[in-house]
């Protein structure tokens, strides 16, 4: 009897199935949560604080609105009042010091991982560009963090607003100036993470990258900063520069960074480190 090649099925279009950039986002989505450890430490940090500031709001309430509490109602409003700087301070610098420390540990091996093991080659080998690629990474490093900040943006203002309205201790318009900061300082953090894990070797080594580069630049801020004697040149670092954006946006009367150092210093570490992610991760360099 003859003998016919097995007969194979059509070839799929390119069009068929979900773009490149949701495939590979919800991929390292995944990824990154299903990383138990620093998924549950991190969690409870976020939660713990968190609960310290629905605490602290439920309390000041309780302040203002019961009789036995009188005598401690001045001195409550002196620590605690409506000003801006209660509402900047719901995303500070105990919230953003773990922050980096989990955008280091967990997703700095966004590309530094497939650099170890040579996954780009193979998943340019697929129907997918460049840009691809380095948006995907892009947007799950900015959702990571957007993500963790969204709860102590909304999560307190639903509470004092439930309990007290517009006179309550946050002001009913606070998500409108502290969602654009978290969106900005989601920014910053994702495109630090993406050059520091472009150009480290394996993700242990994208941590250590991720906190040189917060820290290098805080110690050279500081080094100007001493020397000229203007604390602006502290906007070389992120790390300043993610605590004065609340600041500024909520329009904290001495904020601690002004509007355009916050803003050049940003814009000048996004296109950065952006800029080192994209080259970093083209073609010619995935054959390395």
């Amino acid at each position: 009897m003859p003998i016919y090649a097995p007969s194979l099925p059509p070839r799929p279009e390119l069009t068929d199935g979900s773009h490149p950039i949701t495939v590979l986002t919800r991929f390292d989505l995944m990824r990154v949560i299903k990383r138990k450890v620093g998924f549950f430490i991190f969690g409870f940090i976020f939660l713990t604080i968190l609960l310290i500031e629905l605490i602290v709001l439920w309390g000041k309430y309780l302040i203002n609105t019961s009789a036995g509490f009188k005598g401690f109602k001045d001195m409550a409003n002196t620590i605690l009042t409506q000003g801006a700087d209660y509402q900047a301070g719901l995303i500070d610098w105990w919230l953003l010091v773990p922050l980096w420390f989990m955008m280091a540990f967990m997703v700095g091996g966004l590309i530094s991982r497939d650099s170890l093991y040579r996954i780009r080659p193979l998943i340019y080998a697929h129907p997918v560009r460049p840009q691809d690629y380095i948006s995907s990474k892009g947007l799950t490093a900015f959702l990571i963090p957007m993500v963790v900040m969204l709860p102590f943006a909304l999560v307190p203002w639903g509470l004092s607003v439930a309990m007290a309205g517009a006179s309550g201790p946050i002001w009913a318009t606070a998500p409108l100036y502290l969602l654009p900061a978290a969106m900005v300082i989601a920014l910053l953090m994702a495109a630090v993470t993406l050059g520091a894990s472009a150009m480290a070797s394996s993700p242990r080594a994208s941590f250590g990258w991720v906190l040189g580069i917060v820290l290098g630049t805080s110690a050279l801020g500081g080094v100007f900063t001493a020397t000229l004697s203007n604390k602006q040149w502290m906007a070389m670092s992120p790390y300043f520069l993610v605590q004065a954006w609340p600041q500024l946006i909520c329009r904290v009367s001495d904020p601690l960074l002004k509007w355009l150092p916050t803003l050049a210093g940003t814009l000048g570490h996004i296109a950065l480190w952006t800029w080192i992610a994209v080259v970093r991760t083209k073609p010619s360099e995935a054959v390395l």
